[in-house]
């Protein structure tokens, strides 16, 4: 069972870099368009997708991988704040990084008031440098997988 959580991170920190590289692209795409107003549907695409990328790459990360490998480690259960919370003493990300990476993603999620795009825009690409700077470290973290063959089986 531990070894096919094991592969199944695997997978998942595979998924997580191209999660990782969809979302730097889209930054790249729409750094020049946040803050403007009034913008053609083509770029209002490019600015949706960076959103969804963003949001993506956040649930892949919180949700998918460090509850992933807090499984692995016997360290599964307790809530959202403490798989932050773990991941920051595992020294990937300061826990308020984390915390506002996963409110934006909820506000992405929940968000249908055109007014606020805005607002989501700037924040995404204000957010999303601190989001990509966890995907190496968890990556190299859980593909050391001799660090869980310490774990009792």
């Amino acid at each position: 069972m531990r070894q096919e959580k094991i592969a199944l991170l695997q997978e998942e920190l595979a998924g997580l870099q191209l999660a990782a590289s969809h979302l730097e692209y889209s930054v790249g795409r729409c750094r020049d368009l946040i803050g403007q107003d009034d913008l053609p549907p083509e770029q209002l695409e490019r600015l949706e997708s960076l959103t969804s990328r963003f949001a993506r790459l956040a649930d892949l990360l919180i949700q998918r991988s460090f509850r992933l490998i807090d499984e692995i480690e016997l360290e599964g259960g307790g809530t959202l704040l403490d798989r932050i919370y773990r991941a920051e003493k595992r020294g990937w990300a300061d826990a308020s990084d984390l915390i506002k990476i996963r409110e934006l993603r909820n506000l992405i999620a929940h968000e249908y008031a055109s007014e606020k795009m805005g607002e989501i825009y700037a924040a995404v690409d204000a957010l999303s440098p601190a989001l990509l700077a966890v995907v190496p470290k968890v990556v190299d973290y859980g593909s050391n997988t001799s660090r869980f063959s310490r774990i009792a089986k």
